[in-house]
């Protein structure tokens, strides 16, 4: 995969969608904060259109965007299992003192429970990653095929990923968190801007969502199917 240039031509579609259409910009910054609506968005950006959707057919994408946000919570589903357990025991100890007669915190009290708690969030972690690894083709899988299980046909998930190249999958993934950390980093800075701040991220932040499903987007592409 030419890495340089997925990223360039995920800019130069994002450019596309919002430059010279306010209309459009307004509309999916308006979107971001209704998200199923955003994500139904993202579910057309995933099917492989080379040209900017316009924002109609809310019903359809509402619908869409519902999918995936759906998809995502129940993948997510180990990880919040895991965290849970992980710091049950931290919450009972906690309440536990709590209601005691002292009523006071004994912090030495949750000193065993360090390394259960920094084990728990590892393997939460490891989790997470491998989730995002199938869940990012899985999503797009189920948008192209219009099918909601299609996003856990986890066999097809991972010959498509085969096919890509898992070394190419991974760095590529690597490369777009890498610039969306910096870049949301740089969003939530605008948002500490008084008054005027939350509404700049507002119309900034389905930009990076646009570029981001672009690039997963020809990512996939990579496949061939």
């Amino acid at each position: 995969m030419d890495y340089k240039k997925a990223l360039y031509e995920s800019a130069q579609f994002t450019h596309d969608t919002v430059w010279g259409n306010w209309k459009r910009w307004i509309l999916l910054a308006v979107w971001t904060i209704l998200f199923p609506l955003l994500g139904g968005y993202v579910m057309d950006i995933f099917r492989g259109n080379p040209q900017p959707q316009e924002c109609n057919d809310w019903v359809r994408r509402f619908i869409d965007g519902l999918k995936y946000l759906v998809a995502g919570l129940i993948y997510s589903i180990p990880v919040i299992i895991v965290l849970i357990l992980t710091f049950i025991p931290v919450f009972m100890e906690l309440i536990r003192q709590v209601t005691s007669e002292s009523q006071t915190i004994q912090f030495e009290a949750f000193i065993p429970y360090i390394m259960p708690v920094i084990g728990g969030i590892i393997v939460a972690i490891v989790l997470g990653i491998i989730i995002t690894l199938i869940f990012t083709i899985g999503i797009i899988r189920m948008a192209r095929m219009n099918r909601f299980m299609e996003a856990f046909n986890i066999r097809e998930i991972l010959s498509t990923i085969g096919k890509i190249g898992w070394g190419t999958y991974i760095i590529a993934l690597v490369i777009i968190y890498v610039i969306s950390l910096i870049i949301g980093i740089c969003i939530n800075l605008v948002m500490e801007a008084p008054f005027i701040g939350f509404i700049i991220a507002l119309f900034l932040w389905p930009l990076l969502t646009i570029f981001e499903s672009r690039y997963f987007t020809l990512l996939y592409e990579e496949s061939g199917e």
